[in-house]
C-alpha cells in the first residue's frame, strides 16, 4: 500500500507528533508498506546531514512561516495546484493527516481532487492549547477563538476524513467542541521501545556526557520536552527551588528548545539554582536516548498532553515518573509502581524530596518501569492503524 502521511510540523522541529509520525512511518514502511510524509519546512533551517529527512522519503510542500511567534514553527500555503500536481506523482492508496492547519488544507484538496480517501489523528487538546497560542486573546475570547479553530480548522478536516483518530479517551468527550462528529479510534501512539531499552551500547557515551555536564555521582530529576508556556517548566523550577537549593548532589535537567528557554534561564538564575539547573537547549533525536539515561526521575508539570510520549520514553529507559496528575495518563502511569503523581506544587515538593530520599521506592519503580509499558510498542501501533486504512478504503470504496 502506498501511504502518504501529511503533518504541518517533521523534522528538524522535534514534538509529540513528529515522533508520532516517524514511529508510524517506520513501523509501515517495516510491514513492507510504502510510506512518504508531505510536510512543509524551511530549507534552511535543515542540516544537509539531517539523518531523518535524508533517509525517509519527505516531500517539502514549500509555504511560508505564519507571522504569530507561537507558531513560527509552522508554515501556510495557497499554492494548493501546485502541491496537488506534486501529490498525484505518489499515487497514494491513503491520505493520513497528523494536523489541523495549512498541510490539512492541502490535504483536504487532494482528496477531492485526486480520489484518495482520508483518515486523522487529533493530537492536540486545543481547549487547553489555545491559551498557549494566544494568551491573552484566549482570556477574554476563548469561546470565540474555540468556534474559530472548530469552524476553520478542526470541523473541515474531520469532515473530509473516514475516521478520526485520537490516543487516548482524554479527547474524546471534548470531540463535539471541535466540530468532530464522525466514528472514532481509540489508537495510543507508539514508539520504538528497544531504542530507549538497549542501553549497553550506550554506556559509555552517557557516562561521557554526564561527566561533560558535571553530573557524576549527582542524582538527576529531568525533563524532555519543548521548553514552551504548556509544559509548565516554570512550577517545576519553583519546586526545585524550595526542595533542593542548597542541596549540591541534586541536579535538575532541562532538555530541549523552545520559546520559553531564555525566560527559564532567567527564572533559575533569580530563584538562584542556575548552578543546579543544566538547560540543553535543542538536542539531536540520536542523543535523546542518552539524555533519559542520566536521570533518576523523569519530572514534568504539564497537563494539556493527550498522551505523554516523553513519559513512555522515559518509562522504557527505566526511569520512574513524577507527574502532574491527568487523565490522559490513566493507562501510563500506574501510581507508585512506576512513578508519584502530584496534585500541586507543594505536593511536588514533598514528593520529590520522598524519591531523593527513600531508594527503596525509587528502586521499586524503576524495576517495574519498561514492564509496565510494553503494549506500547510501534509495531503495535503500526499495526493498528493499518488495520484502519483498510477498513477506511473499503468503506470509501463503497460509497464511490
Amino acid at each position: 500500500m502506498k501511504i502518504g502521511l501529511f503533518t504541518d510540523q517533521y523534522y528538524p522541529n522535534v514534538s509529540g507528533v513528529v515522533t508520532s509520525v516517524k514511529m508510524l512511518y517506520e513501523g509501515l514502511e517495516r510491514m513492507g508498506h510504502e510510506c512518504f510524509i508531505f510536510t512543509s519546512y524551511d530549507e534552511s533551517d535543515a542540516s544537509k546531514d539531517d539523518k531523518e529527512l535524508k533517509d525517509k522519503n519527505v516531500i517539502n510542500l514549500v509555504g511560508v512561516r505564519y507571522p504569530f511567534k507561537p507558531i513560527r514553527n509552522y508554515r501556510f500555503s495557497i499554492r494548493f495546484k501546485k502541491h496537488i500536481a506534486e501529490i498525484a506523482k505518489y499515487n497514494l492508496d491513503i491520505i493520513h493527516v497528523h494536523t489541523e492547519y495549512s498541510i490539512a488544507k492541502i490535504a483536504i484538496k487532494a482528496s477531492k481532487k485526486l480520489g484518495i480517501p482520508i483518515v486523522h489523528t487529533l493530537h492536540t487538546s486545543w481547549k487547553d492549547y489555545l491559551n498557549y497560542l494566544f494568551p491573552t486573546l484566549d482570556r477574554y475570547f476563548h469561546r470565540q477563538l474555540l468556534w474559530f479553530e472548530k469552524k476553520v480548522f478542526t470541523a473541515p478536516i474531520s469532515k473530509a476524513a473516514i475516521f478520526d483518530i485520537v490516543p487516548t479517551k482524554k479527547i474524546l468527550a471534548d470531540l463535539k467542541l471541535y466540530g468532530m462528529n464522525g466514528e472514532v479510534k481509540i489508537v495510543p501512539t507508539g514508539i520504538d521501545l528497544d531504542r530507549f531499552n538497549n542501553a549497553g551500547h550506550i554506556e559509555k557515551k552517557t557516562a561521557l556526557l554526564r561527566e561533560k555536564l558535571g553530573i557524576e555521582n549527582k542524582f538527576v530529576y529531568g525533563f524532555i520536552g519543548r521548553t514552551s508556556k504548556e509544559k509548565n517548566i516554570e512550577e517545576i523550577l519553583t519546586a526545585f527551588s524550595e526542595s533542593f537549593k542548597e542541596n549540591d548532589d541534586v541536579r535538575l535537567l532541562i532538555v530541549g528548545g523552545g520559546p520559553r528557554l531564555n525566560a527559564l534561564k532567567k527564572q533559575a538564575s533569580e530563584l538562584k539554582i542556575d548552578r543546579n539547573v543544566i538547560f540543553t537547549g535543542l538536542i539531536s533525536w540520536d542523543d535523546i536516548p542518552l539524555y533519559y539515561r542520566m536521570m533518576d526521575v523523569f519530572v514534568n508539570a504539564s497537563n494539556t498532553e493527550t498522551q505523554g510520549l516523553t513519559y513512555i520514553e522515559a518509562l522504557a529507559s527505566g526511569v520512574p515518573l513524577l507527574v502532574k496528575r491527568d487523565e490522559c495518563l490513566d493507562d501510563v502511569v500506574k501510581d507508585k509502581y512506576n512513578g508519584l503523581y502530584f496534585d500541586n506544587t507543594q505536593d511536588l515538593i514533598e514528593k520529590g524530596i520522598l524519591l531523593y530520599n527513600d531508594k527503596d521506592i525509587l528502586c521499586r519503580m524503576k524495576d517495574n518501569a519498561y514492564k509496565s509499558i510494553l503494549k506500547y510498542s510501534k509495531d503495535e501501533y503500526s499495526k493498528r492503524i493499518f488495520e484502519i486504512y483498510q477498513e477506511a478504503i473499503s468503506i470509501y470504496k463503497s460509497k464511490k
